[in-house]
């Protein structure tokens, strides 16, 4: 291999390093388990699928950058103890994030619950640059 083909597949891996390199990563918490839901920018908000968390949540990151709005992340928890999922929680952010933010992240240390069980859903988020 020579040197500039060396350079330019150097180049190539440092760009799709620096595409992926924005990510919202959230860290919910149910029953004393834990689970790491990450989210890279996307023109599709609307597509990205919730993930199941324990018996009667899910919960849903979306990490959307987009022409008319700019990039936002929201974060959605939906009660599961019926046969559709009912969003109980739904917040949005705004880069840019602090990454040296407090130890629970731009988010804070989020506490919700689902109503017809009382049971407790615990999740922050931190930003990734």
């Amino acid at each position: 291999m020579n040197l500039h083909h060396s350079a330019a597949v150097a180049a190539l891996l440092c760009m799709a390093s620096a595409a992926h390199a924005d990510t919202a990563r959230c860290h919910v918490i149910y029953g004393g388990e834990e689970w790491v839901v990450d989210a890279q920018p996307t023109a599709q908000p609307y597509r990205v699928a919730s993930r199941k968390i324990g018996r009667y949540f899910e919960f849903k990151l979306v990490y959307a950058d987009l022409p008319d709005q700019g990039k936002f992340v929201r974060t959605y928890a939906y009660g599961t103890s019926g046969d559709t999922p009912v969003l109980i929680q739904q917040a949005s952010y705004r880069p840019l994030f602090d990454p040296r933010a407090d130890g629970w992240g731009f988010t804070g240390f989020q506490y919700v619950y689902e109503p017809s069980k009382g049971s407790e859903l615990q999740y922050w988020c931190q930003w990734l640059p």
